[in-house]
């Protein structure tokens, strides 16, 4: 009697099978497996928003060659958890707080690459509450570390005189009717 019911066992996933295979539509694919490599990707076309690009092309002009503008930098490759201060379980909890997060810009020496500055470009999306919460953490992940971090909200024109002086602390300057720039004195 156990013969048959293996017997029958057998015979009924062999039947599942051919008929699984049977009705699977001719253009559908298979399932695939969770390596990467067999996941389908494409490109995006862009590493920045329109926003982003306009701002990135306003602080070119107002960095001049003071510096070097790295976009999209992941928070993870500019902060770390502080060495010393954490069990390894602890150090990895507060490794996965920066891990998917980025600044938008990150300003480095052209030299070194030591960083200077971080910048974060405002939308209409940081007036979330989600998004709020997340810039009070980035704030002050930011500051603890001793790095300077400048926001910004997104413009449909910047003034690129007041992008350096925000910037750099410039002394203020006016633009002439005939263009020429001149320095106001203070």
């Amino acid at each position: 009697m156990d013969l048959n019911v293996i017997l029958i066992a057998v015979v009924a996933v062999f039947v599942l099978v051919v008929i699984g295979r049977l009705s699977r539509r001719p253009n559908s694919k298979p399932n695939k497996s969770t390596t990467t490599t067999e996941y389908l990707y494409q490109s995006r076309n862009t590493l920045v928003t329109k926003s982003e690009l306009a701002f990135y092309r306003a602080l070119t002009v107002s960095v001049k060659n003071r510096h070097l503008i790295f976009s999209k930098v992941r928070i993870a490759d500019v902060l770390s958890p502080k060495k010393g201060e954490y069990d390894k379980s602890n150090w990895r909890r507060a490794f996965n707080q920066i891990a998917c997060k980025h600044y938008d810009f990150v300003l480095c020496d052209p030299e070194t690459l030591d960083i200077h500055m971080v910048i974060e470009l405002d939308d209409s999306s940081h007036e979330r509450s989600d998004r709020k919460k997340r810039d009070v953490f980035v704030d002050a992940a930011t500051a603890s570390a001793g790095i300077t971090f400048k926001r910004f909200k997104v413009q449909n024109c910047y003034d690129y005189f007041e992008l350096e002086n925000e910037l750099y602390g410039m002394t203020p300057v006016e633009t002439t009717k005939s263009g020429r720039v001149l320095e106001l004195q203070s």
